[in-house]
């Protein structure tokens, strides 16, 4: 399994009035770790863009364990968790930075589409990348 983690700083404008993570910012958050995964494993999402072929997020289960306030550094942790002809899904974990302490766990489902919105088959190249660092095997 390949194992992507990128960082962030918490900001005042990702708080709410009381201080903490607003709830939506955190997929933000995971939007940005699944964009990194993609690029260092060479899969850049803006090329397959130009190139008619978009990432739809269809489906997202997200825990809210603990909150991230201002001034926290969270860890975005991402790996492939399943790979099928039309979709994939992608495993994610927001932690607090020095402590771990888990915030966030989520399961996010993304479908290949284009851009008038029929589906389409993953790319071979990217359904193969995304196999090589599936924890399981691709299944249709």
């Amino acid at each position: 399994m390949r194992l992507g983690r990128i960082t962030t700083k918490v900001y005042y404008a990702d708080t709410d009035a009381g201080g903490v993570v607003y709830y939506a910012n955190y997929l933000r958050w995971l939007e940005m770790g699944r964009t990194e995964f993609l690029e260092d494993a060479g899969l850049l999402v803006a090329e397959y863009a130009r190139q008619g072929v978009i990432f739809a997020v269809v489906r997202v289960e997200i825990d809210y364990h603990c909150p991230a306030v201002l001034g926290d550094e969270v860890e975005i942790e991402t790996w492939v968790e399943r790979v099928r002809r039309v979709r994939f899904i992608m495993g994610q974990r927001v932690s607090r930075g020095g402590n771990g302490d888990e915030l966030v766990t989520a399961q996010v489902t993304l479908a290949c589409l284009s851009p008038t919105g029929k589906a389409l088959g993953l790319p071979e190249e990217l359904a193969e990348a995304l196999s090589q660092a599936c924890l399981s095997p691709a299944s249709g």
